[in-house]
């Protein structure tokens, strides 16, 4: 685990190769706190963005991420301190634009809270075709470490599973995922019903997988509130891959609170 001095020295590292444009008109800057702090609802805050009569500013809390991840590696900590700050600079730029897609997504991951009441200890990503679930399935495994050791993920596709392209592969590689070994799987009852939640990527996936198993529907649900989708054109597929990696690290980070 990394002490709050490597902590700091970390994002500060992180916050120079970002373009300066990001941080225009936060003119309260980034604030490292040693403390943890607690929502409203009793769970680990991360990090806070902020824009009141005091400015524009964020907080991110040292005390959270060593209650969450202590027990990580250095690189898996300084991963999510990586990926807090880049969330809660997203929230700057949006905020700047007048958008709220960000919000939006940080208060659904409020209401699932507790995956609708579901213990989860399996995990079952699902798209049409077997190829952004099983992607998500890599990134699963190779990202819940100790905390979520214990959790089973797999991947299925609907219609069809494909083999993975191999342009997507490099790709997979460029982002240091190491795809799973076991030929890519199509859906079927006795599958589903092997695992505690099915994250689809679609609310269409969603909507055709609750309408083939009905009996099991209550455990189908989506990754994200928005679609997420592979572009037919390879322009846009790095991007959609690294949202498809943090909506899933998100997912881990909701079993570990769900834990604590």
């Amino acid at each position: 685990m990394l002490s709050y001095e490597e902590a700091g020295n970390v994002l500060d590292e992180i916050a120079e190769q970002l373009p300066e444009e990001i941080f225009e008109n936060l003119n309260g800057g980034i604030s490292f706190v040693e403390d943890s702090k607690k929502s409203t609802d009793g769970r680990y805050s991360l990090g806070t963005y902020f824009s009141d009569s005091m400015g524009r500013y964020i907080e991110l809390y040292y005390g959270s991420f060593v209650e969450l991840y202590g027990e990580m590696d250095d690189e898996l900590f300084a991963q999510r301190l990586k990926n807090t700050l880049n969330h809660e600079l997203t929230h700057h730029i949006e905020n700047m634009a007048g958008d709220r897609s960000l919000e939006r997504w940080d208060e659904r991951q409020s209401e699932l809270c507790g995956f609708n009441g579901i213990k989860v200890n399996s995990v079952l990503f699902v798209c049409d075709d077997n190829i952004l679930s099983y992607i998500a399935e890599a990134v699963f495994n190779g990202n819940k470490a100790d905390f979520c050791d214990n959790i089973s993920a797999f991947s299925a596709g609907i219609k069809k599973a494909e083999k993975m392209p191999e342009k997507l592969m490099k790709l997979c590689r460029e982002l240091d995922i190491e795809l799973p070994e076991h030929e890519p799987t199509q859906i079927s009852k006795e599958l589903l019903a092997q695992y505690d939640v099915a994250l689809c990527m679609t609310l269409n996936q969603a909507d055709e997988l609750s309408e083939l198993y009905q009996e099991l529907d209550e455990r189908v649900m989506c990754l994200a509130d928005e679609d997420i989708e592979l572009p037919a054109l390879s322009i846009g597929r790095k991007k959609c891959i690294k949202r498809l990696y943090d909506e899933v690290l998100a997912v881990i980070d909701e079993l570990i609170m769900e834990d604590e």
